[in-house]
């Protein structure tokens, strides 16, 4: 999964810094300043968003995001989308789905391979190439395929190193397995992984290959059962990522052979054979990665298969100070910078700065319930006991404590003077543009009197009588949780001042500790945000099953009477929608999913969690799809005066 965590950047003060009169620098190249670093350039290895800028401006997909559409998808390596409609989508008897994926033809990776005298391949830059040279290109040498495209599901699948190789494999397993560890112990049936021969790691290879086939040119996918959010996976910028075959094997990796795989199973960061180099068939092309400066620069290829891209370069430079930032915007030396929020409403001011706010993100900010938390020993449940001094263990599973706390919130306040109109009131786990949303679904408001008394009946009463102290929990610098739990704070100590919080800021790794520990929780209530893999809200990784399954992400550390609640009036639902193909029969099933996270006050549901650009008033053509996590399709930017 995606972690967004909000973190406060260090604070400056600065005067005014004239930059009214500053001219376009470097026409054709796009200089971004921000804090992060890329990982890998290995499409199959990576599953973050800073390297995701290399991925989707380097590499191509069977398909792409229509735009800011999170769940329309268009034609890119494959020249059609499939459906039911078009036949590309069939349904067998016996409940199987099978995707084809017709090919375009005369896609071209950046780099060729030509046939000199010796008979020896020599890689060649396709821009670089005269026609006739670019007659003698190699059959299957550059060109992409629907066998490149097979190769490179089944290199990432079977490296299995990203969470998001697996979630290739849980697509293609249709939610059975969740990796490739996993599939191959249970085809072999063996314990462990280790345990595994010969014949062990050639039979999960062959099983693979069945599901991924190539037919008269198509790519084919056959899943033994529905998995809704296949084309979706597809279209994400990670481990569907396709690479020319032929190029990657005479440069170190898979050579695709059944026996051999076990050998490029995941390797260290730097051991993957595709970790600094890349030959992808995007929009972009990789000219320098300096590691020791963190400096990545992409150089358009002219070849590329829709025209070439608007711009020439894009260097991306990790600066982590927010002074050298600014002031290289300020001058026209840098395009885009990240900027930390608490600048904003000053960099609005400044001439030839345009600021863009509010951009939704695909995941919210809530406060989470646990229950049980652990109880030896455990500062944040007091005395463990319901006296006024602590919380039992499962205080929290009690439905009146949870709607108690949801109607203690303040919201609107938090919407209006917090996050300053940017965003919109959560409605459960799923947000705008993800099926099962519905702007009239129910939400909790501020009402004391309401909180008051689903109070006096949690815990027979014996609550409203005694009160409690509990500590709540939040990242070190998050401005956003603080002043939500401050309000909640003193919005419940003005319920009944026997009703006591306090909060506590921690590292992130401590909260994760803390959250994951034993199968059951240290904490009581933490603040976070969670983000789906995909837009589908159902399956392993979507956002309903997230947060509403027993087996889901946040089931996973809300310990064991979250997950019971899970099982009991949840798991039926989500798999009675995720069986299903038809979106018209989908969809009002995860709409009362929404509704019934509200009713069972699973969750204190904030707000819709947002990011922001700013840049130089001469950048546009930026698109802010949210399944991106804020990454940059740099292929429609512009930079003029």
């Amino acid at each position: 999964m995606l972690k967004k965590i909000a973190l406060l950047a260090a604070c400056a003060v600065f005067g005014p810094v004239g930059i009214g009169n500053a001219q376009v620098n470097n026409p054709g190249t796009l200089v971004f300043l921000w804090t992060d670093g890329i990982q890998s350039l290995d499409p199959a290895y990576i599953g973050n968003t800073p390297s995701t800028y290399a991925s989707l401006n380097m590499y191509n997909r069977l398909l792409g995001y229509d735009g800011s559409n999170i769940s329309e998808f268009v034609p890119s390596i494959a020249s059609k989308v499939p459906s039911l409609e078009n036949g590309l989508i069939e349904t067998g008897e016996d409940g199987s789905v099978r995707y084809t994926f017709p090919i375009r033809e005369g896609i071209y990776a950046h780099k060729v391979g030509l046939k000199g005298v010796d008979g020896k391949i020599e890689w060649r830059y396709y821009d670089e190439l005269n026609e006739e040279e670019r007659g003698r290109i190699e059959p299957g040498y550059g060109e992409i395929t629907a066998e490149d495209v097979r190769y490179s599901f089944m290199r990432a699948i079977l490296q299995g190193e990203s969470w998001m190789a697996n979630a290739v494999t849980e697509m293609v397993t249709a939610g059975t397995y969740p990796n490739i560890r996993a599939w191959a112990t249970a085809l072999a049936g063996v314990e462990n992984f280790d345990d595994l021969d010969e014949a062990g790691l050639v039979a999960v290879h062959d099983a693979l290959a069945e599901k991924i086939t190539v037919e008269d040119g198509k790519l084919v996918l056959t899943l033994e059962k529905s998995f809704p959010a296949t084309l979706g996976v597809i279209a994400l910028p990670y481990a569907t990522s396709v690479i020319d075959r032929e190029w990657a094997v005479d440069h170190g990796a898979w050579p695709g052979t059944a026996d051999s795989w076990v050998e490029f199973h995941k390797p260290d960061l730097g051991e993957s054979a595709l970790f600094e180099q890349a030959n992808g068939s995007g929009p972009f092309m990789l000219e320098e990665w300096d590691q020791g400066e963190k400096r990545l620069v992409m150089k358009r290829f002219e070849g590329y298969m829709d025209g070439p891209a608007q711009l020439e370069r894009v260097v991306l430079r990790s600066v982590p100070e927010w002074t050298t930032r600014r002031l290289q915007l300020e001058a026209g030396d840098a395009d885009v910078v990240a900027t930390p929020v608490e600048f904003l409403k000053e960099m609005k001011t400044r001439p030839g700065i345009k600021v863009r706010e509010g951009l939704q993100n695909i995941f919210g900010r809530s406060l989470f319930f646990m229950w049980p938390v652990q109880a030896d020993g455990n500062p944040a449940i007091g005395s463990g006991k319901l006296d006024g001094a602590g919380i039992p263990p499962d205080f929290f599973g009690d439905i009146d404590v949870r709607k108690g706390f949801n109607y203690a919130q303040n919201y609107q306040l938090l919407l209006e003077q917090v996050n300053l109109g940017n965003t919109v009131q959560l409605r459960g786990p799923t947000v705008r543009g993800l099926m099962g949303y519905r702007d009239d679904s129910p939400v909790y408001s501020f009402d004391p009197e309401k909180a008051e008394e689903h109070f006096r009946k949690a815990f027979d009463g014996k609550l409203w009588d005694v009160g409690f102290e509990m500590t709540a929990y939040m990242t070190e610098g998050t401005q956003l949780a603080n002043a939500a739990l401050s309000v909640l704070q003193q919005n419940l100590a003005r319920i009944n001042p026997k009703f006591r919080l306090k909060i506590q800021a921690l590292p992130w790794a401590t909260i994760s500790d803390q959250i994951y520990t034993n199968n059951n929780p240290s904490l009581p209530m933490a603040y976070m945000g969670w983000g789906p893999d995909y837009s589908d809200p159902g399956g392993p990784l979507g956002a309903a099953t997230y947060y509403l399954a027993s087996t889901g992400l946040v089931a996973g550390f809300s310990g064991e009477g979250y997950r019971e609640l899970m099982r009991k009036e949840f798991d039926g639902l989500l798999a009675e929608a995720w069986a299903l193909n038809d979106p018209d029969k989908r969809r009002p099933i995860y709409e009362r999913l929404q509704e019934m996270s509200h009713e069972y006050a699973t969750t204190q549901f904030l707000w819709e969690d947002y990011t922001h650009v700013v840049s130089r008033d001469w950048v546009d053509g930026y698109v802010h799809n949210m399944m991106l996590y804020g990454a940059w399709d740099f292929y429609k930017v512009t930079k003029s005066e």
